[in-house]
């Protein structure tokens, strides 16, 4: 005969307590659950069942049973969804008669979650009596699960904010670091601390594979032992099937690099971590990996999700750490590969192929010698020009001469008005003969000093007849070369009046002309005498001239900011008429073949040299 309830015992009074304060597993609480819940209320058979609340009502999963003599199907033939609405609709309990005489008691546990749902079912003898203190003590202990969940949630969010807390402070650490190779040391020393492992090992990518960067607790590795190969092997491996490798695991992922690792070192516990990066457009990127070892326990699951997520914080400022660290050349390279459009990329084997031979072929043609000019400005001279000035102050009284006439030596080129000197030469003749009579006169009279006077008087007088006859003899200007006039309108300034010595007229001779170039600073030492040089002109821009390197004038000038020197070019073996002084063009001066990627890049050279001191 099954017993009675009866009061609680203090062995019991303390299970209850162990149960209301227990902070283990889901599974053991459970199994703890259903086993107190038949000792307390006297029950033959006990069994949780849950399911979700989107589910139908037949499909209920056994969760926990205890001494189960009655079949796990009878769950679904007794408990009718019209139970288990009852259930609801009268306080979560219930009782249900069987059919062989025994009660069956049917109640909801109360969960932390609102998505599932979970019934108790404790089945007992006929003879039970006392239902009241059996329903209080079964409702009482349905409430003991959502306390449990409840401190488990708490728990749980307690320890993901501390292992939070530790990740962003590993994290501040690395960006903090000067260098990779101590960024690694700190990622390797700060997780072997943290998670108490005896040796934590950091891999990285290299050209032949992964490659060993750093290791907990030493400062220099010995990456050419045999440990440090299977090392890399393992975070190889790892990467390779894009997931954690746990040795000693299970038949889901392979380690047999991790098992070769372990025979040799027999660390007790290894746990493998890739770093893998993924871009917005979802292209993975193999970084490298983190291998943990572990003599004491083993990595458990929330152990596990510490670690990922410090993989996914550590992996980006490792990344960024580790192209500082590259050759200059090659970070040129990535960020003008990063900033190519994506349509212009190339994503398949032919198509990088295609594209490093366009940058091979590039590079060649870089070493093509082409044909090298100095380019510099040109200005047509001529060694003849003359200047006809005024001879003395006056007025222009006649001429026909106008810009751009031609003339030939002795032609009148302007007059000067010559009234007023004829009117001055008149009166100094007037004056002569006055001085003359005065001497002769006082000579008749034996005055010697007073005829001494008027004799000086008359030479004076005769001087400036002679000056008044040479003004006079020049007033008529006359060309003194053949040639055009390039300066002066005579013919139009007739009654101006001009001083002595002005300019008037610039006759520029056409049988002597050259070319003259402005060659800067920065391209003298590349001219040498009698180099060979092409000539146009704007005139004709279409006619090129042949003609060489004459001499180098040491007299610089300054032309649009730019110090240059004239080069004078070499006579043109005949002189076409269309030219005349003054015209301007380009010269190209003949250097020879130098290698492209000089000619394009020589300037930039040049100005780091300076800037650089180089």
């Amino acid at each position: 005969m099954t017993a009675q309830p009866h009061n609680p015992t203090p062995e019991m009074i303390a299970l209850l307590r162990g149960l209301a304060d227990f902070s283990g597993q889901p599974a053991d609480f459970w199994k703890r659950f259903v086993d107190f819940s038949c000792r307390l209320c006297q029950g033959d058979d006990a069994a949780l069942y849950w399911r979700k609340k989107d589910e139908k009502t037949d499909a209920w999963r056994s969760l926990v049973t205890h001494r189960a003599t009655t079949p796990e199907v009878a769950f679904t033939d007794i408990v009718k969804p019209s139970t288990i609405t009852n259930m609801r609709r009268e306080g979560a309990f219930i009782d249900v008669s069987l059919t062989d005489g025994k009660k069956i008691a049917v109640a909801a546990v109360h969960s932390a979650d609102p998505a599932h749902e979970i019934v108790l079912i404790l089945t007992f003898a006929p003879q039970v009596k006392n239902p009241e203190l059996r329903i209080g003590r079964i409702m009482a202990l349905c409430q003991l699960p959502y306390g449990y969940e409840q401190r488990r949630k708490s728990q749980v969010a307690s320890r993901d904010a501390t292992r939070l807390s530790h990740a962003l402070t590993l994290s501040g650490r690395v960006i903090d670091s000067e260098s990779f190779d101590r960024a690694t040391m700190v990622v390797a020393n700060g997780l072997a601390e943290q998670f108490a492992c005896e040796t934590v090992s950091l891999t990285w990518r290299a050209r032949e594979g992964q490659k060993l960067r750093a290791a907990s607790h030493s400062e220099k590795l010995d990456r050419r032992s045999q440990a440090s190969a299977l090392i890399e092997e393992t975070a190889q491996e790892a990467l390779t099937q894009n997931s954690e490798v746990i040795w000693p695991g299970n038949d889901r992922v392979v380690n047999f690099a991790a098992d070769r690792y372990a025979t040799l070192v027999k660390p007790g516990n290894i746990l493998t971590l890739p770093l893998i990066q993924t871009d917005p457009d979802g292209k993975t990127h193999q970084l490298g990996a983190i291998v943990l070892e572990r003599a004491r326990a083993s990595f458990t699951v929330s152990e596990q999700w510490a670690l990922r997520l410090h993989c996914e914080m550590l992996q980006q400022p490792l990344a960024l750490l580790f192209k500082k660290t590259k050759w200059l050349p090659m970070r040129l390279a990535h960020e003008i590969g990063q900033s190519i459009p994506k349509p212009l990329r190339a994503r398949t084997g032919a198509g990088r192929k295609l594209l490093a031979a366009c940058v091979v072929g590039f590079i060649g043609i870089l070493f093509v010698p082409i044909p090298f000019s100095i380019t510099a400005t040109a200005l047509l001279k001529t060694d003849a020009m003359a200047f006809v000035g005024a001879p003395f102050d006056g007025f222009i009284s006649n001429s026909d001469l106008i810009l751009g006439d031609q003339v030939i030596t002795g032609d009148l080129l302007f007059s000067l008005s010559d009234t007023e000197l004829n009117l001055e030469r008149n009166a100094l003749l007037a004056e002569l003969a006055q001085a003359n009579r005065d001497a002769e006169i006082r000579r008749s009279l034996n005055q010697l000093s007073e005829m001494q006077i008027a004799t000086a008087k008359g030479a004076e007088v005769t001087a400036q007849l002679l000056q008044i006859d040479q003004r006079l003899a020049s007033a008529q200007a006359i060309a003194p070369i053949s040639g055009v006039v390039v300066d002066g309108d005579p013919a139009k300034k007739i009654g101006e009046a001009v001083q002595r010595g002005e300019a008037i007229v610039t006759i520029a001779a056409l049988s002597s002309l050259y070319i003259e170039s402005a060659v800067s600073e920065r391209d003298l030492s590349f001219i040498e005498i009698n180099q060979p040089s092409r000539l146009t002109l704007l005139a004709k821009p279409k006619e090129l001239l042949e003609m060489s390197v004459m001499r180098i004038i040491p007299a610089a000038n300054v032309q649009d900011g730019d110090n240059v020197f004239p080069v004078r070019m070499s006579p043109l073996d005949e002189t076409p008429e269309w030219m005349l002084p003054g015209m301007t063009g380009v010269v190209k001066i003949s250097v020879g073949n130098q290698p492209a990627g000089w000619v394009f890049s020589r300037r930039i050279i040049d100005y780091l040299r300076l800037f650089l001191w180089w």
